[in-house]
């Protein structure tokens, strides 16, 4: 078993990418059914003031149920990479709220100055190609402020994740590392020849070169190169392995 040490991400990091992500679009999935849902009643189904107030109402209760469900995805989260949920969803919910608001601020006071800007040049020249420059300006602009905020509450969740696990005495098991062995030689084994090759025909019968003989006498196979030869009474040399028989004249 191995201790893990929860250190926070830092916050232009893809691990926080990864953790803002993965809560963002899994709050997003289950709110929208609640907004779609709202907006086809008032809008459609019951037009009107009592189509309005009911539209209103399911707006509130779909607000309210994703400040419900920030603190359960992450504890969920916390449970998926560190094998321990939170707890006190309260206390879950404030922290990763209030440092996703300060940093939501900081990018747009950055990111006021280039906005004006470039909201003026497309008033300014909105038939022209600056004014379209000035558009594209100020869609990588919201693009750029959905990143930050997305990368803020990533990084908000490994915060609140750190100081509520780093004192606690987490484990993980480890994988066991493979034994590394060293491959086996396999000598080459005899091989008894098939009875049809040991009594096959003389005209299949191969020539052979001049023999070379071994240490303890018996000769080198011409065909498959062993010494797995053996002198018979009656057909002559011929090789367990690969049937070779010497040729009779």
């Amino acid at each position: 078993m191995t201790a893990v040490t929860i250190e926070p991400f830092g916050f232009f990091t893809v691990d926080a990418l990864r953790a803002g992500w993965w809560l963002s679009w899994r709050l997003f999935v289950r709110v929208v059914v609640v907004f779609a849902a709202s907006a086809a009643i008032g809008l459609l189904l019951i037009p009107g003031p009592v189509g309005g107030f009911i539209m209103a109402l399911g707006f509130c209760a779909g607000g309210i149920w994703s400040l419900l469900l920030v603190p359960k995805l992450t504890s969920q989260w916390a449970h998926e990479r560190y094998g321990q949920p939170l707890e006190n969803g309260l206390k879950v919910w404030w922290g990763i709220t209030w440092r996703s608001l300060v940093v939501s601020l900081v990018a747009a006071v950055i990111l006021a100055v280039p906005n004006v800007v470039a909201l003026s040049l497309k008033s300014a020249y909105s038939d022209a190609l600056m004014g379209s420059i000035a558009g594209l300006m100020i869609s990588l602009l919201n693009l750029a402020n959905l990143v930050v905020s997305i990368l803020a509450t990533g990084w908000a969740m490994s915060r609140v994740t750190a100081e509520q696990l780093s004192g606690l005495d987490l484990t993980l098991p480890t994988v066991p590392q493979a034994t590394v062995t060293s491959p086996r030689v396999l000598e080459p084994r005899a091989v008894q020849a098939p009875a049809a090759l040991r009594t096959a025909p003389a005209a299949q019968a191969e020539l052979s070169p001049p023999p070379v003989t071994s240490a303890d006498g018996k000769r080198q196979c011409p065909k498959c190169g062993l010494y797995e030869t053996e002198r018979g009474s009656v057909i002559g040399w011929y090789c367990k392995v690969c049937g070779w028989r010497e040729a009779r004249r």
